[in-house]
């Protein structure tokens, strides 16, 4: 394990996060030889795991070209490949720099040929719809085209890039936290989150059709959603209908909770739009963590899901993520007293000297 401390003394115990080796066997399309060149954006997604998926299975396979993106999202993967679709996976080791905090457990797709890979393209290329239909739908700004629209790339229509960026967070608080409460309830990190997705893409799918639109601020319309993850969760391997059921609505009403509070942010880079844009992965593992509580002990859930209640989420944006993390050169051997491998430092100006942390994973 690695120990943590902040630069006032605060210690935590890291443990390490183990990759999961993913294996399969594809053969590349060939063709001319070009640079694959975009972002991944929820905000700018640092070390996520970019590949061109070319069998559709959203699986880095062995002959997939990939790569990690760069601190502001961006990537760049040389290939052959003429036929494929973007993919974007996050881990432990994925941090959202638009709100310093670690998002974990995402996948992102886009179509070939786009210069941008977020919630928004994925609903659009999960629900097989165009960027119109999308724009529809989600009520983009006008001329915005989520394939290549980045709203944090410079030069952008600030206003533009307002909308664009707060929808983006609010669409992944739906998934992620619907996601968050299926694994909680018994069922795996994969399974709960497609369940989750494909919930939101048949909404998006269904309001595009009618020519509807889709607000993710609105009790209705998470409702409908609340309807899709309740049937899917219930078809997964694994979970317990009876705690996804028991805890579905105060796992809806804390999205809501959420996604409201990010509809006041004004700016997409002020210390408070990072503590209100931080309480995406906040909400996530606490969804995770109740759920499973109640899956434990059944009737206990509901106490730990703090967000139901709009002041708890306040308060929690007020408190900002620890930045400047950084891990010394430390290393242990079989012969050592202690697991310790490592220390860490960060600063956390709202927390006092000796405060404990905890590595969520």
């Amino acid at each position: 394990m690695f120990g943590a401390t902040s630069k006032n003394t605060n210690f935590a115990y890291v443990t390490p996060v183990a990759l999961v080796a993913l294996s399969a066997c594809q053969t590349k399309v060939q063709g001319v030889a070009n640079n694959v060149n975009g972002a991944v954006v929820n905000g700018p997604l640092s070390n996520a795991l970019v590949f061109l998926d070319l069998n559709d299975n959203k699986t880095l396979d062995p002959g997939e070209d990939s790569i990690r993106t760069e601190a502001d999202g961006s990537f760049s993967i040389n290939t052959t490949a003429n036929n494929y679709k973007i993919v974007a996976i996050t881990d432990a080791s994925t941090v959202d720099t638009s709100s310093g905090a670690v998002l974990s457990g995402v996948t992102f797709s886009a179509p070939g040929g786009a210069g941008v890979v977020s919630p928004t393209t994925t609903l659009m290329e999960e629900g097989g719809l165009s960027a119109d239909d999308v724009a529809a739908v989600l009520g983009l700004p006008d001329g915005v085209d989520p394939l290549t629209f980045n709203p944090y790339a410079a030069g952008v229509d600030a206003a533009d890039a307002l909308a664009v960026g707060k929808l983006n967070k609010q669409i992944t608080t739906a998934v992620s936290s619907f996601a968050s409460a299926a694994e909680g309830a018994g069922a795996s990190a994969a399974g709960a989150f497609d369940a989750a997705l494909q919930s939101v893409v048949d909404v998006v799918v269904d309001k595009a059709d009618g020519e509807g639109s889709l607000d993710f601020t609105a009790a209705a319309d998470l409702d409908l959603i609340k309807t899709n993850v309740a049937a899917e969760a219930a078809n997964l391997a694994g979970v317990d209908v009876a705690t996804m059921n028991a805890m579905i609505d105060d796992t809806a009403t804390s999205i809501e909770n959420v996604n409201n509070q990010l509809e006041t942010v004004t700016d997409l880079t002020s210390d408070a739009t990072k503590g209100i844009f931080s309480s995406v992965t906040v909400l996530q593992d606490q969804v995770k963590a109740a759920v499973a509580a109640e899956l434990d002990t059944p009737g206990s859930g509901a106490a730990a899901m703090t967000f139901t209640d709009p002041d708890e989420v306040i308060a929690s944006a007020a408190n900002a993520q620890p930045s400047n993390i950084e891990l010394d050169n430390l290393s242990i051997n079989e012969a050592a007293d202690s697991l310790v491998v490592g220390s860490a430092t960060t600063d956390d100006l709202d927390q006092d000297t000796g405060h404990a942390y905890e590595l969520l994973e």
